[in-house]
């Protein structure tokens, strides 16, 4: 079959190429890719190169693309992560419809960052599903295909996209393959059994810890928001000096203690092992891996020997030494 590719990201990179091995890719448009992508716009430039196709850039539905893609007379379309819901003009240009890749187990976890919130809600398992796309609406055409990851009390982000990464090209292939053998049917959601909802996006600010939540539910947040994306921070004050922390590792020690200490409170420096205990609202987390903004990446029992350190600063507390000091200086 004639396979256009829309979209960005690695998976669909990825895709396009064992897509070509059967297929003929007729053409790709691409978009401007988001900072965590390792895959951006100049490389499906190249790739297009690579496969003898014609290339085309924009970040909106335009005339111009919907031209393109009526001269490159394409049967299907494979898609990840375009920057707009695509509506019944565009999808009409693909006589076997728009499949499109999704990090969630539809019905359930529709809509952004889903895959973050799947690890902030404790799922067991992650999906990629294949789905083929409805005009005007997110993530709810029937579904072709399913593959899950068994997700751990210590699973990452990183290890969800690693795995993303290596099902969804596989799982596109299988589609293709069985819509022109006429040897696979799709399942309308309504049909499987899971209750629908929707994700909505996560700001970089949402990652910001609060001491005062369970160890639990700070390790969660701090899996959830690891390598690519921006990843858990907190404050730390050194004497005078105020430094954003980002925790890239970490493990949960107990969900209960005896010990008493403030939320956010260094308890332990461990020089064997590299870790830092933390006193949360309840329970003791382990700090395996840490980064001052700007700075490389440590093991914080290595760098941290006191056990008067605190995460977070009181705000209102600075502005008062800042006003204290200026008044001293007048």
């Amino acid at each position: 079959m004639k396979v256009f590719i829309l979209g960005r990201t690695e998976y669909l990179f990825d895709t396009a190429l064992l897509l070509s091995e059967k297929h003929r890719i007729c053409g790709i448009a691409t978009a401007k890719a988001m900072p965590e992508y390792s895959v951006k716009e100049e490389d499906f430039r190249k790739l297009a190169d690579r496969l003898s196709c014609p290339f085309h850039y924009t970040d909106k539905i335009t005339d111009e693309l919907k031209d393109f893609i009526k001269s490159s007379a394409p049967d299907i379309c494979v898609s990840v992560n375009w920057v707009t819901v695509l509506k019944e003009d565009v999808i009409n240009l693909f006589p076997k419809g728009i499949l499109n890749a999704h990090f969630g187990d539809l019905p359930s976890y529709r809509g952004n960052a889903v895959i973050n919130w799947a690890i902030l809600n404790n799922e067991d398992k992650i999906a990629v599903t294949i789905h083929q796309m409805v005009p005007g609406e997110i993530d709810s055409g029937p579904v072709w295909l399913k593959d899950y990851l068994n997700v751990t009390k210590n699973t990452t982000i990183s290890e969800v996209v690693r795995f993303c990464r290596e099902k969804t090209p596989e799982l596109f292939l299988r589609v293709v393959n069985g819509i022109e053998n006429n040897t696979l049917k799709p399942t309308e959601q309504d049909k499987l059994n899971l209750k629908p909802f929707r994700c909505y996006p996560r700001l970089p600010e949402y990652s910001k810890i609060n001491w005062s939540h369970s160890a639990e539910e700070i390790h969660n947040l701090i899996r959830a928001s690891s390598k690519p994306y921006s990843g858990a921070y907190t404050y730390l004050k050194i004497e005078d000096e105020i430094k954003k922390v980002y925790i890239w590792e970490s493990q949960v020690v107990n969900t209960h203690s005896e010990d008493i200490a403030a939320p956010g409170h260094i308890i332990k420096n461990n020089k064997a092992t590299g870790e830092s205990w933390v006193m949360t609202g309840k329970g003791i987390l382990s700090i395996k891996s840490a980064q001052y903004e700007g700075e490389d990446e440590f093991k914080p029992g290595l760098k941290w020997k006191s056990i008067r350190m605190h995460f977070g600063f009181d705000p209102e507390d600075e502005i008062y030494k800042l006003i204290i000091k200026r008044s001293k200086t007048e």
